[in-house]
């Protein structure tokens, strides 16, 4: 893999994850309109619970993926990564076989622990229908991350974030046009594209993995990491990586199981409308991990300030214009996925307010796991996810949807802000927060005064929404560009700092 600027991959990346976060929006509006609140929460209830169980299979290991070959890359050397990719996909797959076959059994029991009674018998068909998919999930994740690191940005966004996503858009709306389904076949029907893509990525990644292999004598035990190097960098982060999931969708499973599946319909689509802003969070992470992962491997901090400190403007530039639309319009949007969820605003109004600030933290998290703290993230996670299960638990029975969203807040600050002192002082890249204050002045003056002034004006129509966002992000053009030399925005497209012969 060549090196790549950061202006590239980052716009690469974000294209992936925009067009990803559209596809989300799009499957959560025709699940919405087709199956109602009580349909939506179930079938979230089943992709929550889908997603983690993946997640947590694979070990944590696209971490442990993008380190080792970074690392290997930094010092120039060649040989060995199809071996960290052998490390990382065996455990693999011989974990995430035994669970899918632990899920198609446990089914009925797990049902009955995670629903009303009302809800038991639909969840449990919809736990048999994943458990076959469990694997396929599961390492479809270790071939993406692969794709990333021996084709490119490319090749991952196009596998990752285009063409799965949309696959999956078109099979549930295939199954939903052709018959009256119910969330038990829309979930199988997101379901389906996965056996398709995985074949399809691993004959991506073989030719650059064949031509490793064939340069195996160039690597020598000194030089290359070894299976144990590799998991003990990886078990931390397994641990870290199963939390981090669980804590996405601890909040909708436990509304679904003390409240009803309405409920966390009405949540689950304002958190998924909430979530599609972070695509600039993460297509910057996808871009930017390896660099930094190379420029600490070297002890070089104050490149990796720079280039935290850079990237961060960017994602309050592009990031904050979003959450600041919900908050002020917030009801139009909610209204397309169905005039029921409409109820939703407030709570998503905390959750936007939550993630503005996350963005405002940055990549804390890949610094300390590119650095080889996972085991600082695994602690990090372990509080957020006893935070998140204890809140949810406490505040649901009393306050609904309101006191999931309270309980997002609280989490979402505590752990930024436990990361970001981690960051700060025990891994020598400085945050500069001051530095940031011009980058948030424009999206506030636009898009909340704005957004606010419009809604004041015109309502919060679909239309006044359309209306609306396309005008403030016409002004917002015009103010990036007349003030992008204060707000340093041409050094976006400048060149990373690259060691060696890779970024």
């Amino acid at each position: 893999m060549k090196s790549e600027r950061l202006a590239r991959s980052g716009v690469i990346s974000l294209f992936g994850s925009a067009f990803a976060a559209v596809a989300a929006l799009v499957l959560t509006a025709i699940v919405g309109n087709t199956l109602g609140a009580s349909g939506t929460g179930l079938f979230f209830q089943a992709m929550g619970i889908f997603t983690i169980l993946t997640q947590v299979l694979r070990l944590g290991t696209n971490s442990g993926i993008v380190r080792f070959i970074s690392e290997q890359r930094a010092f120039e050397r060649a040989g060995a990564e199809w071996r960290i990719i052998v490390y990382a996909a065996a455990p693999v797959a011989v974990v995430s076989a035994a669970a899918s076959v632990a899920v198609w059994f446990l089914a009925d029991a797990l049902s009955a622990w995670l629903a009303t009674p009302a809800d038991a018998d639909g969840l449990a068909a919809l736990l048999r229908a994943m458990a076959p998919f469990v694997v396929l999930g599961a390492l479809i994740g270790v071939l993406q991350i692969s794709a990333r690191m021996l084709r490119g940005v490319t090749a991952f966004t196009l596998l990752q974030s285009v063409l799965l996503p949309a696959s999956r858009l078109l099979t549930v709306l295939f199954a939903v046009s052709i018959a009256a389904v119910a969330a038990w076949g829309a979930f199988e029907a997101w379901l389906w594209p996965l056996p398709v893509w995985v074949l399809i990525t691993a004959a991506v990644i073989a030719p650059p993995l064949i031509r490793d292999i064939r340069r195996r004598a160039e690597s020598t035990a000194e030089t290359r990491p070894s299976f144990r190097a590799f998991w003990r960098f990886n078990a931390p982060r397994s641990v870290s990586s199963g939390l981090e999931t669980a804590l996405e969708w601890a909040d909708v499973l436990i509304i679904a199981a003390v409240a009803s599946p309405a409920a966390a319909g009405v949540y689950a689509v304002a958190t998924r409308a909430t979530r599609a802003g972070g695509v600039v969070d993460k297509a910057m992470r996808v871009a930017v991990s390896p660099t930094i992962s190379a420029l600490l491997a070297r002890d070089r901090f104050e490149d990796s300030t720079l280039l935290h400190t850079k990237v961060v403007r960017a994602m309050i530039l592009m990031n904050w214009p979003f959450y600041l639309l919900l908050i002020s319009m917030g009801s139009a949007v909610l209204a397309i996925f169905g005039d029921e969820f409409i109820i939703g605003w407030g709570p998503m109004m905390l959750l936007a307010a939550a993630m503005m600030f996350q963005t405002a933290c940055g990549m804390l998290q890949s610094i300390l796991l590119q650095g080889g703290k996972s085991t600082w993230q695994m602690y990090n996670k372990s509080v957020a996810l006893a935070l998140s299960i204890g809140g949810n638990l406490a505040l649901v029975p009393l306050w609904g949807i309101w006191g999931a969203a309270v309980t997002w807040v609280v989490v979402v600050v505590v752990d930024n802000l436990i990361a970001a002192v981690q960051v700060h002082r025990g891994m020598h890249v400085n945050l500069q927060p001051m530095k940031l204050i011009p980058a948030m002045i424009a999206p506030v003056v636009v898009f909340g005064g704005g957004g606010a002034l419009f809604g004041w004006w015109g309502g919060t129509s679909f239309g006044m929404l359309i209306v609306g966002g396309v005008t403030l992000c016409a002004v917002y053009g015009i103010t990036l560009w007349f003030f992008r030399h204060r707000l340093h925005i041409e050094t976006l497209w400048k060149k990373v700092p690259v060691i060696g012969r890779y970024a």
